[in-house]
């Protein structure tokens, strides 16, 4: 009698299935100094959060220097995380190759490095793009397509379906030519037939920009839609709830946790 019991109070426990969610590093570990061991879009942080943390992607900012270079760096002006001063697209490559990340050893890197590197780990890849500088205005989209295409000279065709080209500058993402686009939006309506009109395959909002009736209307799209703006477990939790297809998030760890 006592088993049969145990047998019929386990058979009626509802199975928890977790979310299937892919999770992005947010500029590799994390873009706070606090909750990260190496510098936001360092070589060592994208590859700490992929070997060790586990991570399904990382989440790079990326910017183009003089001379059609993109590295990863987050900040509008040099000296705000940097021993430098000016804004990246003043400087040729080899000016600023040797530039300190949050003012630690770790130096500047080229975004075609961390390219190679996630296509060996076989990983995703959302790179936010600063189409925009603070010192010279709107970036030349001839010059960007330049260093995209120089940028990825050696992945693979099916790694580039990887690699998701982010932006919230419409026209800028519209002319560039490349196979994996998605479109950073305020607002989910318009965004949804923004992207089926343009055929871009993706879509990224604040997180705080979707509630049940935008996740309905994103989730029924077919697109790969994702939120970022998630640091503690709270928004995490939140964030998941409304089941995106990504998440850009400063606690890998967590995330992993709740959605693996």
């Amino acid at each position: 009698l006592v088993i049969l019991l145990v047998i019929l109070q386990s058979s009626c426990k509802k199975q928890v299935e977790l979310p299937i969610v892919d999770v992005y590093g947010h500029a590799g570990i994390s873009l706070h100094r606090d909750r990260a061991i190496f510098p936001a879009n360092s070589y060592e942080a994208n590859e700490y959060a992929i070997d060790v943390l586990g991570a399904d992607g990382v989440e790079m900012d990326v910017q183009m220097t003089k001379d059609s270079v993109l590295v990863l760096f987050h900040d509008p002006y040099l000296n705000q995380s940097s021993n430098m001063d000016g804004c990246i697209s003043q400087y040729n490559y080899d000016q600023i190759k040797d530039l300190k990340l949050d003012f630690t050893k770790y130096k500047l890197v080229k975004l075609k490095n961390v390219l190679n590197l996630t296509e060996s780990r076989n990983i995703k890849i959302y790179l936010d793009i600063k189409t925009y500088s603070y010192c010279d205005g709107r970036i030349s989209e001839s010059a960007f397509q330049y260093a995209l295409d120089m940028a990825s000279i050696d992945l693979s065709d099916n790694h580039k379906t990887h690699v998701y080209l982010g932006m919230l500058d419409l026209e800028f993402l519209k002319n560039i030519t490349y196979p994996t686009k998605c479109y950073e939006s305020t607002n989910v309506n318009s965004a949804i037939q923004t992207a089926q009109n343009n055929g871009f395959q993706a879509l990224t909002f604040q997180t705080s920009l979707i509630g049940q009736t935008e996740s309905e209307k994103l989730n029924t799209s077919g697109l790969y839609w994702g939120v970022f703006g998630i640091k503690d477990k709270w928004s995490i939790d939140n964030a998941i709830s409304f089941s995106p297809k990504f998440v850009i998030t400063d606690n890998i760890s967590y995330t992993n946790q709740i959605t693996k």
